[in-house]
C-alpha cells in the first residue's frame, strides 16, 4: 500500500513537467506554428497573428526553464529521512520511473526550443532547376525570426514555376526565381499572404 508521501513523490515532478512542455509550446508557436499549418495546407492572412507571440518568446522560454529545473529539484534531491514503513520497498522503482519520465520530457522539451534555430539548416540546400527565369523581389511583413523565413520560402516553392525562393529575416524579403510562362507575382504574393506573411513587389528584375 503506498503512503502519502509516495503519491507526492509520484506525481510532484509531473505537474513541473506539464508546466514545461505548455511552456515550450508557447515558446516556440510563433516560429513553427506557421510551418505546421502551412505543411498541413491550412493558409490564411490570419496565420501571421502567431507571429506576434515572438516577442514573449524570452518569457515563455524562462518560464519552460524554471518549470523544467523545479522537475529536476524534485526527482533528483534527496528525500528526507522517514520512519519505515510497508511501502518503502515500492520507493526505488518509482524514482527509476520519474527520472526517465524527466529525460525523455527533458529532451523533448530542450528540442522544441532549439528546433527554430535548426530548421533553417534542415531546408538550406533546397534549390530549383534553370530554365529562363525571371527574378522578383518581394518585401515580406511578419518575419521575425529565420524558422519564419523558412516558411515564407516553403510557401513560395511550393508554387509550380517557382525555382529559386531566398528568403532572409534581415532585411524580410524574398527574392524569387520563377518561369514567368507558368506563374505570375501576384501569384507569389498571394502564396506568402496565405500563408500568414503578406508581401508587396519591391523590385522587379529581367530574364536570367
Amino acid at each position: 500500500m503506498n503512503t502519502d508521501s509516495e503519491v507526492r513523490n509520484d506525481t510532484g515532478p509531473r505537474w513541473g513537467l506539464i508546466g514545461a512542455v505548455a511552456s515550450a509550446v508557447g515558446a516556440s508557436v510563433c516560429c513553427l506554428g506557421p510551418l505546421l499549418l502551412l505543411a498541413f495546407g491550412i493558409g490564411g492572412a490570419w496565420v501571421g497573428n502567431l507571429t506576434a507571440m515572438e516577442k514573449y518568446r524570452p518569457f515563455w522560454t524562462a518560464a519552460t526553464l524554471i518549470f523544467l529545473g523545479l522537475a529536476f529539484l524534485k526527482v533528483y534531491r534527496k528525500p528526507k529521512k522517514e520512519p519505515c514503513c510497508p511501502g518503502d520497498a515500492g520507493r526505488p522503482e518509482t524514482g527509476r520511473r520519474n527520472r526517465i519520465l524527466l529525460w525523455v520530457v527533458a529532451v523533448f522539451v530542450l528540442g522544441l526550443l532549439f528546433l527554430p534555430y535548426i530548421i533553417p539548416y534542415a531546408f538550406a540546400g533546397e534549390t530549383g532547376g534553370s530554365t529562363a527565369t525571371r527574378q522578383v523581389t518581394l518585401s515580406v511583413q511578419n518575419i521575425t525570426c529565420a524558422a519564419c523565413a523558412v516558411t515564407v520560402k516553403k510557401s513560395l516553392t511550393r508554387v509550380d514555376g517557382v525555382k529559386v525562393a531566398l528568403v532572409t529575416s534581415i532585411p524580410p524579403q524574398a527574392v524569387v526565381t520563377y518561369d514567368p510562362t507558368r506563374i505570375s507575382v501576384e501569384r507569389l504574393v498571394d502564396a506568402t499572404t496565405k500563408a500568414g506573411f503578406p508581401s508587396m513587389i519591391k523590385k522587379e528584375g529581367g530574364k536570367r
